[in-house]
């Protein structure tokens, strides 16, 4: 099932080697491999196959070793392409929009499609329905810490108001 034309484009010298030691991969660490292309972390892998992210993480080095390569994306790579089967997408990152229209069409915008924020608008500072990934730019990234100190400040000087106002009247 393994198909060495793959690896003779990428790696002219070691493609039938290549192909060689995915064959030496246990069952656990292919699979675990197809989960990192499918852009999964140590923590949902281990989720998902029922063991610790510990497990996870050796497995993962253990295929490293074996394949020769250097980190565990090239590893995913290799064994995705050395496999008949392309199940998972690519590993090229999309805006979350395209990866879930479903959320998109909830949040009332079409796939893909961005929201044009005003001059003043900036989005909250955590997860809402139509915004639930991190999209926050520089200037949201900047103001926020700003906003929320200032209110704290402000909060402590109203307290602080209260408390002498509550002192001049008991005095």
């Amino acid at each position: 099932m393994w198909c060495a034309g793959v690896y003779l484009r990428y790696f002219p010298a070691v493609g039938k080697n290549r192909v060689s030691t995915i064959e030496k991969l246990s069952a656990a660490q292919v699979e675990t491999l197809r989960h990192v292309y499918a852009h999964q972390n140590s923590k949902e892998i281990a989720r998902l196959m029922g063991v610790s992210p510990h497990t996870v993480d050796a497995r993962i080095k253990a295929a490293i070793r074996i394949l020769g390569v250097s980190t565990r994306i090239e590893a995913a790579r290799v064994v995705n392409d050395a496999s008949d089967r392309s199940t998972y997408q690519p590993l090229v990152y999309q805006p979350p929009e395209l990866a879930n229209p479903k959320q998109a069409a909830e949040a009332g915008q079409a796939p893909g499609a961005e929201r044009q924020p005003g001059i003043f608008s900036i989005g909250y500072p955590f997860p809402t329905k139509g915004r639930p990934f991190n999209t926050h730019g520089r200037r949201e990234r900047i103001l926020w810490p700003i906003l929320i100190a200032f209110g704290t400040i402000m909060a402590f000087a109203a307290l602080y108001t209260v408390l002498l106002g509550l002192g001049a009247m008991l005095a």
